[in-house]
């Protein structure tokens, strides 16, 4: 299947929601789907942007009151950059090299229809460019498995019977609104989905996501293969990549997930000139670069299983506590060139992360409620930082003959091709073989008055191996980091970090991401 036919194939795939939509339960009467698509977002951005609120005093009546900042910034930007449902403009950046993209997407993911009662479908349409020529475009469509019972929303009477005073919005939730289950998946870029917290206990128990996207990047940088390249070998080429496919999540018992996916790849090299270096072509060759005078086309599946773990907690009588979350993954997936057998090859994906959520008990304003609610031990409890420790390794079984093509080898250094920093001190892109290996440990620690800001500190340490025995604990590369960020809803905005550490200097980034496509998109990655 070519490319014109793949998307053809996914965008029929997406257009046929919006119609189908036209009897969903979300949609006004006499009204049509994009109408109340717009209404929504747009009285959504009202209701965030708002300074002023309705809460509850301590007699339990209404009274209108500024709203505080550390609500009003995250709240204003969730509905502008990163809503459930509308058109929203894309600020982000593109892969390194290929500058802050502009664009927008179009997205639901409150999508409820009467002709498929037993599934609920998010979908996305997006395209960013730069002004450095690179691109991308593309859109999914996820469909969830509808579980038996469907949350109920709290109504107005059990909500103001329950509300605690001094700043408890008086606002009740709308029952018609789809609850909390229905939002779309956070995928945090890797080959197959990594997190998807929607399949819960009593959620959904299937998550499948069909894709289709086309990524011009003008600039990418290649110094070599191997841990012991040096800076002036770099080189730069230009990345062409078509994917489309299809993954799935299936949520098992005792916190298992199996992971699968099928994908195709249609991947392009091409040169990069009137740079500060040469163009790949001028320096490197088929031996040094596999595959860099011919690409093929490449089928890839793909299996895994994923463990989550959440647990811990702020004990009812206790003044400091701790909750963790275990995120272990195993992904094995096979690329298969059908035309030309010698770029195919296998690759194992460990990823342990690791988080620890850190809370403090405080006093609550006293006021004349007993409401069960405000005796609640959450409503007391203040996030003090959490401590990520991460372990992740990239190994590829390579038959006798065979070579992993460039392009689909991980890199460590500055960002990679997925916008992923690791040894953030170092150049984009920096090292880059066949099997890679990275530990890192992250402290967040967000600002008492201003929840939204936060300081962020990170020690990465890794390697990258041409043969699998070169993954061991010697002659690891290290880098350390400093820097703040800014959140809304846990969605990351913007990360300033100044990374040093290693022998070749220090490096300032800046990553922006205001921009309401999720984070991985619920699709594959580039490489």
């Amino acid at each position: 299947m070519n490319r014109a036919r793949s998307f053809a194939l996914i965008g029929a795939l997406v257009a046929t929601i919006p119609l189908a939509a036209q009897n969903s339960n979300s949609s006004k009467s006499g009204e049509s789907y994009l109408g109340t698509t717009f209404s929504v977002e747009g009285k959504d951005i009202s209701d965030g942007c708002n300074t002023k609120q309705t809460v509850l005093d301590k007699n339990g009546q209404p009274k209108t009151e500024s709203k505080p900042l550390k609500e009003l910034v995250p709240g204003c930007l969730t509905p502008m950059f990163h809503g459930n449902k509308g058109l929203y403009p894309s600020f982000t950046n593109l892969p390194p090299g290929n500058g802050l993209g502009l664009g927008a997407a179009l997205k639901d993911s409150e999508l409820n229809t009467t002709r498929f009662p037993s599934w609920r479908f998010d979908y996305q349409i997006d395209a960013q460019g730069s002004f450095k020529g690179s691109w991308t475009a593309g859109g999914f469509l996820t469909m969830k498995l509808a579980p038996t019972k469907e949350p109920r929303a709290k109504s107005t009477s059990q909500l103001a019977a329950g509300a605690t005073p001094s700043g408890t919005p008086a606002t009740p939730v709308n029952p018609d609104k789809p609850t909390h289950w229905l939002h779309p998946p956070i995928v945090s870029q890797g080959p197959i989905p990594k997190r998807l917290p929607n399949l819960g206990k009593n959620e959904t128990k299937l998550l499948l996501n069909v894709y289709a996207f086309h990524t011009s990047l003008n600039q990418v940088t290649f110094f070599g293969i191997g841990p012991d390249t040096v800076p002036a070998a770099r080189s730069f080429f230009g990345l062409r990549e078509t994917v489309t496919g299809a993954n799935a999540d299936v949520l098992l018992p005792w916190g298992l997930h199996f992971l699968g996916e099928l994908n195709g790849r249609w991947p392009t090299i091409g040169p990069d000139h009137g740079q500060s270096s040469p163009s790949i072509e001028q320096v490197y060759t088929e031996a040094t670069a596999p595959s860099l005078t011919r690409q093929p086309g490449f089928l890839q599946p793909g299996e895994g299983l994923q463990f989550l773990h959440h647990g811990g907690g702020l004990g009812e009588n206790a003044s400091f506590g701790a909750a963790y979350d275990l995120d272990w993954t195993a992904n094995f997936q096979q690329f298969f060139a059908p035309t030309i057998s010698t770029y195919s090859f296998r690759r194992l994906t460990i990823d342990a992360t690791n988080e620890i959520h850190f809370k403090t008990r405080f006093k609550p304003k006293k006021s004349g409620s007993t409401s069960e609610e405000s005796k609640d031990v959450s409503s007391t409890s203040q996030a003090q930082g959490t401590l990520q420790l991460r372990g992740w390794m990239s190994e590829s079984v390579v038959p006798a003959g065979h070579v992993v093509p460039f392009y689909f080898q991980p890199t460590l250094g500055g960002g990679d091709i997925d916008k992923e920093r690791t040894l953030a001190s170092y150049a984009d892109y920096r090292f880059r073989a066949p099997n890679a290996l990275l530990f890192r440990a992250q402290f967040e620690q967000p600002l008492p008055k201003y929840s939204f800001l936060g300081l962020v500190f990170r020690a990465d340490s890794g390697k990258v191996g041409v043969n699998r025995g070169d993954l061991d604990l010697s002659h690891l590369r290290h880098s350390y980091g400093a820097g703040f960020t800014i959140r809304a809803d846990n969605f990351p905005y913007l990360i300033f970090m100044y990374a040093w550490g290693g022998a070749e200097g220090h490096h300032t980034f800046a990553d922006v991401n205001l921009s309401a496509i999720s984070a991985g998109g619920g699709t594959a990655s580039l490489w």
